[in-house]
């Protein structure tokens, strides 16, 4: 799906801001019914004075009460659902009727910390079982303490990675990649060979242990879960494979069952439009490549299997 005129004024406005340091409230729209001005994953951003920034949900219609959530959630930094009711709209003269109802998430978004000397090299050691180990080889772009993003450039496999028949990561490609200590998964977003940015891709692992030099390891769990750049349902992949391990008693049946528990979250906050996090959005391929950052040729990446 190519980025509209306000999907990038509102990455723009997040980037900004969070390099100047500044906390900045997010407001999503993630369900509505009947006539509403806006639709599902409509934005909105407020700066740190109250004020909105870019994107709307909605203008007059219910706007003013998301405001209010906004400046509470960059106050105290929680998480709000807004439930704006547009009903009563119909019993008024106004020539703007609504007569729905909006769920909008409303979310602090933090300044950029970035740490010295990056971006740095670092090094995945990845292992599927039973037997199988890659050494994955990207370059550190971000870290921030909560997640630490990756590009890995000019991916060097044989064959495409596909689901339903579709390429959704080709050989020569880039995909940036999220890790999040003490999580069960990451997440990439994945290209085609001439830059076309196909969906959202999270790994089902074990959370990754991070070593002094840059050295990182932790172990593929089998199942995947696949966001099309499109707007599709999310997918969960992969759901054999797993079955297949546990069976052959390559994967005990604690982690088989902590996978599966994992999928199932992260398939149901996909769901409600509550995953991914927005900075999956904030990091994308363009952002990196366009100030430089990566090295001209980060080895294979990560592969994850589809």
């Amino acid at each position: 799906m190519i980025p509209t005129d306000e999907d990038l004024e509102l990455l723009r406005t997040l980037v900004e801001g969070a390099e100047r340091g500044e906390f900045q409230a997010l407001a999503t729209i993630v369900h509505s019914r009947g006539s509403t001005p806006r639709k599902e994953g409509a934005r909105m951003v407020v700066g740190p004075d109250g004020r909105v920034r870019a994107g709307t949900v909605g203008g007059g219609c219910g706007e003013g009460e998301v405001l209010e959530a906004a400046r509470r959630t960059l106050v105290d930094g929680r998480t709000r659902q807004v439930t704006v009711d547009l009903t009563e709209d119909l019993l008024t003269l106004s020539p703007a009727v609504c007569g729905g109802i909006m769920e909008i998430r409303v979310e602090r978004v933090a300044p950029a910390v970035t740490f010295p000397g990056l971006p740095r090299p670092i090094r995945i050691r990845y292992h599927r079982p039973p037997d199988r180990t890659t050494i994955y080889r990207q370059s550190l772009v971000h870290d921030d303490g909560r997640v630490k993003v990756t590009f890995a450039r000019d991916l060097d496999f044989d064959a495409p990675i596909q689901v339903d028949g579709e390429p959704i990561l080709e050989p020569g490609a880039d995909a940036v990649w999220f890790t999040f200590p003490g999580a069960w998964h990451d997440i990439g977003r994945f290209h085609r060979a001439d830059g076309t940015f196909t969906g959202v891709y999270a790994n089902v692992i074990t959370p990754c242990v991070f070593e002094p030099g840059g050295e990182w390891e932790t172990t593929d769990l089998f199942l995947d879960l696949w966001i099309p750049a499109g707007g599709g349902p999310p997918q969960l992949l992969d759901e054999a494979e797993l079955q297949e391990a546990e069976d052959a008693g390559a994967l005990s049946p604690r982690l088989a069952s902590r996978a599966r528990k994992e999928a199932a979250r992260l398939l149901e906050e996909a769901r409600q439009g509550q995953w991914p996090p927005p900075i999956v959005h904030e990091w994308t391929r363009e952002r990196i490549t366009l100030r430089k950052r990566g090295p001209s040729r980060a080895g294979p990446g990560r592969q994850s299997s589809a």
